[in-house]
This record gives C-alpha cells, sequence and structure tokens, in this order.
C-alpha cells in the first residue's frame, strides 16, 4: 500500500474524531479571519510555552491557555517587569527563558520600529486565500510567512511558526511536525524523521515538502492529515482495544476472534461476535464493535457472515 492510500486510511479511520470535523470545518468554509494583535500575541505565547513541554488535555499548558482573561495578555502584558512575567509562569519549563523570549519578540513586534504592521498584511494575505477555494499554490505564501516568522521571532522556529498560524486558522498547506506526527510517520509509512533535526529549516521543508505531496496523491489536505495523525494515538489505542480477543462492550458483546475476512466499512475485518445474554454469534466489522447491539436480543442490526 502506498504512502498515499495509508493516509487516506487514516482519515477515514479517523473521521468520527472531533478535532478532525473541527479541522474539516475551518479549512473548507471560508469563513477567515484577520487576527487582531492581541489574538496573535496569544498565539505566540502558546506556542513559546508548548516548545518547552507537552501540551495534551488537562495539562498545565492547556489549564494556562484557557484563563480568562488570558494571564499573559497583551495589555496585561505591558505592564508587567520580567519578575512578574515569571511569576505567572510559575511550574512551567524553561520559565526565565520564555519570558526573555517574550520581551525580545514584544519589543520587535510593538516597540520602534515595529513588525506589527507588516505581519498584519501578511496575515490578510493568508486569510484571503484561506476564503478562497484551496489551492495547492497557496502554499508559496503561506511558507513564506511561516519562514518569515521563524525569522523574527525569537523562540520561534519552522514547527512554531506553522503552529501560531495553524491555530489561527490561516494556513491549509504548511503544519507543524510535532512528535506525535513524526511518529506516526515512523511507524506507518516509515519515514525515519528525527525531530531533533527539524529546528533546520532546510530539513524541515524537506520532510514537509514529502508530506504534502504524499497528502496531494491521497486528495487530503495537510492540516486535515495533521489533525488525524496528532490525535492518532488515543484512536489508534481505542480501536486495538475494542477488537482485541476477549474484549467485552458496554451491550455484553464479547469478541472471539478476527475472520480475516474483508468487512462492508473501508479496510475493515469481520470479527466474530458472541453475545454473553444468549450465545448468538454472529459478524460485524472492526470499527462498529464498540456499539454493536446483539441482533438476536437487543434488536442490533444484522451481523455479517463470519465463517469462511
Amino acid at each position: 500500500m502506498g504512502d498515499a492510500a495509508v493516509i487516506s486510511d487514516l482519515v477515514w479511520l479517523c473521521r468520527d474524531d472531533g478535532l478532525l470535523r473541527y479541522r474539516a470545518k475551518w479549512a473548507t468554509s471560508q469563513s477567515a479571519k484577520v487576527p487582531t494583535r492581541e489574538e496573535f500575541w496569544k498565539q505566540l505565547v502558546l506556542a513559546l510555552l508548548s516548545s518547552q513541554q507537552i501540551w495534551t488535555p488537562g495539562s498545565l499548558i492547556d489549564r494556562f491557555s484557557q484563563t480568562e482573561p488570558f494571564a499573559l495578555a497583551l495589555a496585561s502584558y505591558r505592564g508587567m517587569d520580567e519578575q512578574q512575567v515569571i511569576a505567572r509562569l510559575k511550574g512551567f519549563r524553561f520559565a526565565r527563558r520564555v519570558a526573555a523570549y517574550l520581551q525580545a519578540d514584544h519589543e520587535a513586534l510593538f516597540g520602534t520600529p515595529n513588525e506589527w504592521t507588516k505581519i498584519e498584511s501578511q496575515l490578510r494575505e493568508l486569510a484571503a486565500q484561506v476564503n478562497s477555494p484551496a489551492d495547492p499554490a497557496h502554499r508559496n505564501r503561506e511558507r513564506e510567512v511561516a519562514r518569515y516568522l521563524a525569522a523574527m521571532l525569537r523562540g520561534v522556529g519552522p514547527k512554531q511558526s506553522r503552529n501560531i498560524l495553524q491555530e489561527l486558522e490561516l494556513v491549509r498547506y504548511e503544519i507543524p511536525i510535532d512528535s506525535r506526527v513524526a511518529e506516526w510517520l515512523r511507524t506507518n509509512l516509515g519515514w525515519e524523521i528525527r525531530t531533533d533535526q527539524l529546528g533546520d529549516g532546510n530539513i524541515y521543508e524537506k520532510w514537509l515538502d514529502k508530506i504534502q505531496i504524499a497528502c496531494a496523491k491521497a486528495e487530503v489536505l495537510p492540516t486535515i492529515f495533521d489533525a488525524a495523525a496528532y490525535d492518532w494515538e488515543r484512536i489508534g489505542r481505542q480501536m486495538q482495544k475494542t477488537t482485541a480477543i476477549g474484549y467485552v462492550n458496554r451491550n455484553g458483546q464479547v469478541v472471539i476472534r478476527n475472520t480475516g475476512l474483508p468487512g462492508t466499512d473501508h479496510g475493515q475485518s469481520v470479527y466474530q461476535l458472541a453475545c454473553s445474554n444468549c450465545g448468538h454469534t454472529y459478524g460485524a466489522n472492526g470499527s462498529d464493535i464498540h456499539l454493536r447491539l446483539c441482533p438476536g436480543c437487543q434488536g442490533g442490526a444484522k451481523g455479517l457472515d463470519y465463517r469462511q
């Protein structure tokens, strides 16, 4: 199976995931907005923090991102000294380093002279692209802006510059290659990506080019692939669990074996299930196991043929 086919299968399997649905919606909605300086600043702060620690649901950075008002909002930051900023970053790794980056970036963005006017113009161009039908040629401007941010902002490299733009919903083709995406590419496509080398813009773009080519062949926007690959660890583990022999779903349906027969869903195999209530046996797609009801005593859909 080629790389494009594997990517296509990944996106299909993740079709019901919340992150993927959200990303697909904004990537095709044509309702992008030009971010304010306050919105841009918040994403810059979060990008600098996430480059030093992993962002997972419920983590310190996740909770920090949801503070209302935002703990380091631009208006508040302007009235703080270095020690106050560090105090707001208590618990984060390399808080002093991040505080120094913020000071330098604030001066570059909003000092005299400042870069914000130029960046705002670039963001307006990206919003106009997202507000038109997807076109692979758009990646050229996306890349130019990502390169500019990485070169101009302290502490922001190739990954974080794209992360900022993606969080602002202004890109479809330039994506952050984080450790989870790199791991998926290594495991499923055999791509030997070394994350410790991705701070080099040339190496980063070499791998990103390869991702974009494979996504184009799969007819999948890179931002959609990114959402699926990013969240695959959770989804994949859940699917592996639900297809394990002996797994019992909440309706009392037990996995007996993988028959190896092709299922009726894309890329699925037929599994033999048995009802722990009445003993009825039947076949089901692996992707359906977690929600199956017994056709014999629970009114479930007719089972698939599982006899070889």
